[in-house]
Formats: C-alpha cells, structure tokens, sequence
C-alpha cells in the first residue's frame, strides 16, 4: 500500500472516529445529524490539522492478551510497591528520570506504551522527544542504578508485546527488507 492511500485511509479513520462522537453526543442517528456531523468534521479538518488515525496492518489478538495481562500485572506489582513505601518510609522513596529509546516508528503503538506507562503507579511520562525517538519517564523507587536499568527494560518490554500485538505499517517497513 504506497504513502497516499494510507494517509487516505488514515484520515477517513479519523473521520469515522469523529462522526461516531458527534452521533453518540446526541444520542440518536438521523440523517440531520449525520448530515450535521460530516459537516461539522469538514470544518474541523479546514479549521485545524487534525491528527489520522494511524493504521493498523493487523492485529495479533493472543499477543494483545498477553500485553494486556502484563499491564494488569504491571498495576497490581507497582501499586503494592509504591504503596509499601508511602505507608513504610514515604520520606525515603526515591525517583529517576530515565530515558528510554523506543524502537518504534508507529505513533499508535508509541501512544500505547506512553499510556501503558503512564497508568501505572509509580512511573509517568514526563517527554517525548520524537525525532530522537526517547521517551523520558519518571519512575520510583529507584534507588541505584540497577532499579533504574529494570525499569528501562520493563519499558523496552512493554513496547516489545505491543509491537508485537499492533502490527503497524511504520514498524514492518523496517523489518521487510529493501
């Protein structure tokens, strides 16, 4: 599939997602309100640069259970951690700023892992650096240099299953050889 027809594709994605919010904001489809959104999505896409929703070339669904069963995990580990510091010695628990290089090219797959990130106790994206592809992520307890090397590679990990899960177009053009 070359450039054009995914930035089409991508676009009409996002197109989609929209004309869905816009339905579900009034609660009923009909064609005044269809109408009225497609409209409403014209503007807003001469009006600002909307984001396209990146594609998906497939989607592993056993390797997305898998990522999904490491975030649960992810959340039920770090919550007790993080909780047994602030209950045993909140003074002395101590944070790192680590930086990260994602392998990724997908900016789906990129908001997956930020968000995974992100949701779990103890840990929060603080930058993204995009040309650089490095994700900077505060995390705690990190109290040497070795706890902050395991949370690097929980993080390299995660990308890793999702990756995996969302086989993206950005990410196979590098694997596929030229």
């Amino acid at each position: 599939m070359n450039h054009t027809l995914r930035r089409v594709g991508a676009r009409l994605g996002m197109t989609a997602w929209l004309l869905a919010v816009w339905v579900l904001l009034w609660g009923r489809v009909d064609a005044l309100i269809v109408v009225g959104g497609v409209i409403a999505v014209v503007i807003a896409y001469a009006a600002s640069r909307l984001p396209a929703v990146p594609l998906v070339r497939r989607i592993r669904p056993l390797r997305l259970a898998e990522a999904g069963a490491e975030l649960a995990w992810d959340l039920l580990v770090s919550s007790l951690v993080i909780g047994w510091h602030a209950l045993r010695a909140p003074r002395r628990a101590r944070g790192a700023v680590i930086e990260v290089r994602a392998r990724t090219r997908s900016e789906l797959v990129l908001l997956a892992v930020t968000t995974s990130i992100s949701l779990r106790p103890g840990t929060l994206l603080v930058d993204l650096d995009w040309d650089r592809s490095v994700l900077r992520i505060h995390c705690m307890p990190v109290r040497d240099r070795r706890e902050a090397d395991a949370a690097r590679d929980g993080v390299l990990r995660t990308e890793h299953r999702l990756m995996q899960a969302l086989v993206t177009p950005e990410d196979t053009a590098e694997e596929e050889p030229r």
